[in-house]
């Protein structure tokens, strides 16, 4: 069979081009690879033009060190400060689709342990943009950006990411966030479950999922969530006081009252028991029941801090109430008895509150200073002035 010459010279063109593609691609490989220059000196121009031609191009478009470099080029794109990542603001997701593509199109695997390594800086760099986009409150893209890096988390076998505080648990809770902050509610719950079923640590999980159960008026799951929460986080008064909530919007106050007196029958020196029934009993406004379980609790355990600051704040409480229920209300000898029933409860809370000063070493300065300041303005309302004075020192001398 005769060859005309237009078709020899055709069939030649074809041949240089697909070679000149394998040419363009070890280009990038080399100018991508060349370790003499930094990654802010490399010839990006040049880079995202071969990027796009070989990408096209029917000889390299399902390549995997095609994809492997596209998604190595454009990783680096992401990671500048310069007109080329302004020019390219999705550079991170591009990134993220090409060492997925890589992966899945090596059958030889030449480039998937690679591209799974580059993908755990595609993930750091995805949270980034997302928390960058959570700032800016366009949840949206938040949500989008924490869940697209959730399953690159597989690969950080070497704990390289956890030893940075970047873990699932913590991309899911963000997804959480970005949802409850954009109305989606669904979303929301999805993430949350999905840490409460790994028994999270995070008292918050539980709390604001058992909110979003509340908000869709079932009490009987929200209560579910607390219950689940308790078994990890027992002492934690959030989840007590969700709990304690939720029986009172059932109408079980008067129940729960009873679980927590069963369980102090069989284990009476369990101060967390005491400790749940002392906020239950607050809840109800029986104040005079609560401070005796604070007392009971202290008796146990004379370290038991959160007790005495409980304590505290429920007198605090009592006379907000007071001057609450006082408001319009001028008769002097009203006022001047409710006066004295206020200077007497500041006394019992003062005395709560120096326990904490004073005693508890755990205390952490930043609660310490603050606490100063609570107890400064008791100080002076009970005129004890050389009391005052000690308290303003301390928080001057230890300002940040």
């Amino acid at each position: 069979m005769k060859i005309s010459h237009f078709a020899l010279i055709l069939v030649l063109l074809m041949g240089f081009s697909a070679n000149a593609q394998k040419f363009t691609l070890e280009s990038m490989k080399m100018e991508l690879e060349d370790g003499t220059i930094g990654d802010a000196d490399r010839n990006y121009e040049d880079l995202l033009k071969w990027a796009s031609e070989v990408k096209v191009h029917p000889k390299t478009s399902n390549d995997p060190k095609m994809w492997y470099y596209r998604g190595l080029l454009f990783l680096k794109v992401a990671g500048l400060n310069n007109k080329f990542s302004e020019e390219n603001p999705d550079a991170i997701r591009i990134s993220l689709v090409a060492f997925n593509k890589a992966i899945e199109t090596d059958a030889k695997n030449r480039v998937t342990e690679e591209s799974k390594t580059n993908l755990l800086n595609v993930a750091i760099g995805l949270y980034n943009t997302g928390y960058t986009a959570y700032q800016a409150e366009d949840f949206g893209t938040a949500y989008t950006d924490f869940e697209s890096a959730l399953p690159l988390m597989e690969y950080d076998v070497d704990d390289l990411l956890r030893q940075n505080n970047l873990t699932a648990e913590v991309l899911e809770q963000m997804m959480a966030f970005s949802a409850m902050n954009n109305g989606e509610d669904k979303k929301a719950i999805s993430a949350l479950e999905g840490l409460v079923a790994k028994k999270t640590l995070e008292a918050t999980i539980y709390t604001n999922l058992a909110k979003l159960h509340l908000k869709g008026e079932d009490t009987t799951k929200a209560l579910e969530v607390i219950t689940a929460g308790k078994e990890v986080n027992e002492t934690d008064k959030g989840l007590i006081n969700m709990e304690l909530d939720i029986y009172l919007k059932q109408g079980r106050s008067k129940e729960l009252i009873a679980k927590l007196d069963a369980a102090i029958e069989e284990d009476p020196g369990n101060t967390i028991y005491y400790f749940a029934r002392a906020i239950s009993y607050e809840g109800m406004k029986e104040n005079d029941k609560a401070a005796a379980d604070y007392d009971k609790i202290l008796e146990i355990d004379p370290e038991y801090y959160d007790a005495a600051y409980n304590k505290g704040v429920m007198y605090l409480n009592e006379i907000s109430d007071i001057v609450d229920a006082l408001n319009g209300e001028y008769k002097p000898s009203i006022i001047e008895k409710k006066e004295a029933e206020i200077h007497e409860l500041y006394k019992l809370a003062i005395v709560q509150f120096e326990n904490v000063f004073e005693n508890n070493a755990d205390i952490a300065m930043e609660d310490k200073v603050e606490l100063a300041g609570t107890m400064k303005k008791m100080y002076a309302r009970l005129e004890k002035m050389d009391k005052y004075n000690e308290m303003k020192s301390f928080i001057e001398s230890n300002k940040e």
